[in-house]
């Protein structure tokens, strides 16, 4: 068995922060800086779950003047967040190939999932999608890939870790992952293809 642990953002879906922090921004009275100053104050708390969609919620109305209700709040939170057709589509058809497992592990929060769990339904299909919201833990933290492995029931030699971000591509390399910093896919398939095709 071989295992394919993806990134999520920037790599099965697209992500562009800045048009979240923007959308939200414009739905307060305080204006961009400080959308953003308080989305980074919080990111951590967020991630690890320690916030919630709702929490974040009220903070937003109480500290910067938030407008919107809370479910058009979860559309304005991911107005940075876009399909990628072809990634998502590539992902499944290694799930369904014998011999190889798909797991996700993204670095996220409570908002992003509710609008995740809604328009990207190809995370059913994957044998594991793991949120670092739900395990309270985030890459590059070697905790989430053990217990990626675990649950997956695999070691470190049969996975690969591909992410946009350098440093959890060597969190995961340290363990005795292979990996791939992702740039596009046009580098990224043939080197991901390359792999899979080696004999255990």
């Amino acid at each position: 068995m071989k295992a394919v642990l993806f990134d999520l953002g920037r790599v099965l879906v697209d992500y562009d922060h800045q048009a979240t922090v923007a959308a939200v921004a414009a739905q307060t009275e305080a204006g961009l800086a400080a959308v953003q100053a308080l989305m980074t104050t919080h990111a951590t708390a967020l991630g690890v779950g320690d916030l919630n969609a709702e929490e974040f919620y009220q903070l937003l109305v109480a500290e910067v003047g938030l407008r919107s209700d809370f479910l058009d709040f979860i559309d304005c939170y991911a107005q940075g967040i876009q399909r990628n057709e072809s990634a998502l589509a590539y992902a499944v058809e290694l799930q369904q190939r014998p011999g190889v497992t798909v797991a996700v592990l993204s670095n996220t929060n409570d908002a992003h999932v509710r609008w995740l769990d809604q328009h990207v339904p190809e995370l059913i299909e994957f044998e594991l999608v793991m949120m670092s919201n739900e395990v309270a833990v985030l890459k590059p933290d070697a905790a989430i890939f053990e217990l990626a492995m675990e649950l997956l029931n695999v070691l470190p030699e049969q996975c690969i870790f591909i992410d946009d971000i350098a440093a959890n591509v060597v969190a995961a390399q340290q363990l005795g992952m292979a990996g791939i910093v992702h740039h596009d896919w046009v580098q990224t398939r043939p080197v991901l293809e390359a792999w899979l095709s080696k004999r255990d």
